[in-house]
């Protein structure tokens, strides 16, 4: 794994009394492709800490968890143990006292056919029969998710790049904090033993331009050349490679551009 370390210099002048940026050229990230097999969308209007109504979807034969109330910490522990040992995890889960016992609630684990789409609500178990017995106690400060769907493939054998697990953490409004339901973070573990967390990409393009039979969405800066480039940490995809140069931070929310990938390393 390649650690790529930004930096910004900022030197102190004893004349001018003030502080002066030094601006550093960005990286181009170089990425690597993974193929995404799962699919997982929550029902926002029928999710509560009283059940989570989910539509889910696999290419392969895989497992799915549902679990309440999990600690933030357990979760990522869980997350970066080794295929196998992840897969004896979630299978033998009711004996796990390093996860399940930590967390407020879960259920049976399921085995969904590859193709096969299921549309179910998940209810809390293990006696928790009132909203109030799985809702986190802090009031801002969260150590837990409310509600989290773990989906793993059963044929851990396997030999292109991959994302063998899927973790969708969903946030669930209480008193404490009135937040619409909302999927607050995605993690995938890919087959060479990666966890990552799944960011959006935003286009951003004035108008397109058609070139042959296809539609190419032009760069904010000049509208000449097709958008290229996707802006780290913001994920706008609104300039080429030649404008992001030029453009200190991003042209969209202003935000800072440490670094980019090329759109068309995705396919």
């Amino acid at each position: 794994m390649v650690l790529y370390l930004v930096f910004r210099l900022i030197v102190l002048s004893m004349y001018a009394g003030g502080i002066h940026y030094v601006h550093t050229e960005r990286t181009a990230v170089i990425m690597q492709r993974f193929r995404n097999p799962f699919t997982f969308v929550i029902k926002k209007e029928q999710a509560s800490y009283s059940g989570v109504k989910c539509t889910f979807c696999c290419e392969q034969d895989c497992y799915l968890l549902a679990v309440w109330g999990v600690p933030v910490y357990q979760l990522f522990e869980l997350l970066h143990q080794s295929p196998r040992d992840l897969k004896n995890s979630l299978t033998t889960l009711a004996k796990d006292r390093n996860f399940s016992y930590k967390c407020k609630s879960f259920n049976d684990v399921l085995l969904l056919k590859g193709g096969e789409e299921k549309t179910m609500v998940f209810k809390p178990h293990k006696g928790f029969t009132k909203e109030a017995d799985i809702k986190p106690n802090e009031a801002f400060l969260r150590t837990s998710y409310p509600f989290v769907a773990i989906m793993l493939l059963q044929d851990l054998d396997i030999t292109e790049n991959l994302v063998i697990a899927l973790v969708t953490a969903v946030h669930l409004p209480d008193e404490g904090l009135l937040l619409p339901v909302q999927i607050v973070g995605q993690y995938v573990k890919t087959s060479n033993g990666l966890v990552s967390t799944v960011k959006k990409i935003y286009l951003t393009s004035p108008e397109s331009s058609r070139v042959g039979r296809e539609n190419i969405d032009l760069c904010l800066a000049c509208y000449h050349r097709a958008i290229s480039a996707v802006i780290i940490p913001c994920g706008h995809a609104c300039v080429c490679t030649t404008c992001l140069e030029l453009c200190r931070n991003c042209p969209v929310c202003r935000g800072p551009s440490y670094s980019y990938f090329e759109l068309q390393n995705i396919p």
